[in-house]
């Protein structure tokens, strides 16, 4: 059974790279959806102009999905870095996500929650970025 509630959500995302910090922040209209035990979160980001469908599953891992020009597929998971293809509009880019910081808080009866995640971008052995995600969402 499929269980759509809307929500408010709030993301903050923290990114480093090559010596450089941005900050980018979000708050958006979205849905939490309840299908077969499992619980996603999805909504719409809007930056300059686009909307990027996001969509995070937050069940024993967490998956976050983005669509759009470049497509995102990570899976965070403390015990072990987790591998991904990221897709550019140069080609396709193999990484590795090493994930450390996962903490997940979910009431699916509200529904409201927040999550924090820390997590590493690395190819080759170098390192492309470190990240820090901050969501919360509620009715």
């Amino acid at each position: 059974m499929k269980k759509i509630t809307p929500v408010h959500v709030q993301l903050t995302t923290v990114i480093e790279q090559d010596g450089q910090q941005e900050r980018f922040s979000f708050n958006e209209t979205g849905n939490f959806v309840e299908l077969n035990g499992k619980y996603y979160l999805r909504y719409l980001e809007h930056q300059q102009g686009h909307s990027t469908p996001v969509q995070f599953r937050l069940d024993d891992q967490v998956h976050l999905h983005r669509s759009g020009e470049l497509t995102t597929l990570l899976n965070f998971d403390l015990a072990a870095p987790t591998a991904t293809r990221y897709r550019t509009q140069y080609g396709i880019i193999s990484l590795e996500v090493q994930t450390s910081r996962l903490e997940k808080e979910i009431d699916p009866t509200i529904p409201a929650g927040q999550l924090k995640v820390d997590y590493s971008l690395v190819t080759a052995g170098q390192t492309v970025g470190s990240y820090q995600l901050r969501l919360q969402f509620q009715p």
